[in-house]
């Protein structure tokens, strides 16, 4: 029997949490099928680490999960593919932002919806973590080098998730470093992601189940194990 087995899992995030791009089956799924967690899922297509108008915001995943009282052994969440999405202004939906320093100044329940950053409410969520979810060991998903975000605005939003992730002590899956997974090459996206907009071809960014299996899945199972 797995050491995880009925071990409560929270997930947090966007549409790749959720499995949008393979029926809802996401990396939750997997990992209650191959190790027996109790699964909790917050995560939710087109969700944003910062505010932004009108989109969904993986602060309040995680303070409904306060909320309700979750009580998780582990938490696996992602964040920042949508911060960097890029519209025609060239602007990102949600500003890098600064990293700021001292504990006092996360309170996620006191965060602001106004003149917010993915680094202020990144750090936050991660504060938010320690406190109120203490026992759990949470894993930060890095996603894989996606053509249909610029790619040097997802290394630097990715790079700086990583650092915070260290600051923090929070462990990273890094699939956009480990799992080759990089769907500018048109190969790759076909195989790899799901055509969700009936293009014809992979959409670059939703995991389809040959992406989530093959990699996807090794890069958090290694992270989890270890």
């Amino acid at each position: 029997m797995s050491r995880f087995n009925g071990k409560t899992l929270l997930v947090f995030g966007d549409s790749i949490m959720y499995g949008s791009g393979n029926g809802g089956f996401g990396v939750g799924e997997y990992l209650a099928e191959e190790y027996g967690f109790t699964l909790k899922k917050y995560c939710v297509g087109g969700a944003r680490t910062g505010y932004c108008e009108g989109k969904s915001w993986i602060v309040e995943q995680v303070r409904s999960a306060i909320k309700n009282g979750e009580n998780p052994d582990y938490i696996i969440f992602n964040g920042f593919t949508n911060d960097c999405c890029q519209e025609e202004r060239g602007d990102c939906d949600v500003p890098l932002g600064e990293i700021d320093e001292g504990f006092e100044k996360f309170d996620i329940f006191s965060l602001s919806d106004k003149n917010t950053t993915f680094s202020n409410c990144f750090q936050n969520i991660l504060a938010a973590f320690k406190k109120y979810f203490p026992k759990a060991k949470a894993i930060f998903v890095r996603p894989h080098k996606m053509g249909r975000r610029g790619e040097e605005v997802q290394r630097i939003y990715g790079e700086r998730a990583v650092i915070l992730c260290k600051k923090w002590r929070v462990t990273v899956a890094d699939v956009y470093s480990e799992s080759g997974l990089n769907t500018f090459n048109s190969d790759e996206r076909d195989k790899y992601t799901f055509d969700s907009y009936n293009w014809g071809r992979g959409d670059c960014t939703h995991p389809n189940d040959s992406g989530y299996r093959e990699k996807y899945m090794p890069v958090i199972i290694r992270a989890l194990e270890e």
